[in-house]
């Protein structure tokens, strides 16, 4: 076995553990760092870049992302973006105890932890239970649990939302 196939999976250990910032909804989310597995995975220290691919997992607290692929941008050896693509990316994160989690699909991913944000491109979706929410695109505000989607300059972009009644509507 050469000394690269042999440091390689302890390398990329490393980097995620080393690179991994404060982020979660939960309020133990905070102190999870960035974990990610996948088939495959490249490290470029003086680019700043990562990339991991086949079947790729990242896991922060409450939040999962899987992809087909995931490219880690860093600055100063900190996480500025992960972008994922995938056919499609699927995300889910529990946004507190007790209550639903919320749930996401699209073609592109762009994750930044510093903000906690995620934006999801290209047949975007979100839905917590049965409320949801379609569109190009779909910002999705980890923090504040703030979901902001489409574009207010284009007519031809539409959003789709449907918000189902309280349990209790009906009783009434």
């Amino acid at each position: 076995m050469s000394i690269i196939k042999w440091l390689f999976p302890g390398l990329l250990w490393g980097v995620n553990l080393a690179f991994s910032p404060l982020v979660g909804a939960l309020e133990g989310d905070t102190a999870q760092p960035v974990t990610i597995e996948s088939n495959s995975g490249f490290y470029d220290d003086k680019k700043g870049v990562s990339i991991y691919t086949g079947k790729v997992i990242v896991i922060q607290g409450s939040m999962r992302m899987d992809a087909d692929k995931v490219v880690v941008y860093m600055q100063n050896r900190e996480i500025q973006k992960l972008v994922a693509t995938g056919a499609p990316v699927k995300f889910k994160q529990t946004p507190e105890e007790g209550k639903e989690d919320v749930h996401g699909n699209s073609l592109t991913a762009e994750y930044y932890p510093e903000t906690q944000l995620l934006i999801l491109i290209k047949e975007a979706l979100v839905w917590q239970g049965r409320n949801s929410t379609a569109s190009e695109r779909i910002e999705y505000d980890r923090i504040s649990e703030v979901v902001k989607a489409g574009d207010s300059s284009s007519d031809t972009k539409r959003v789709h939302v449907i918000l189902q009644p309280n349990k209790g509507a009906d009783e009434q």
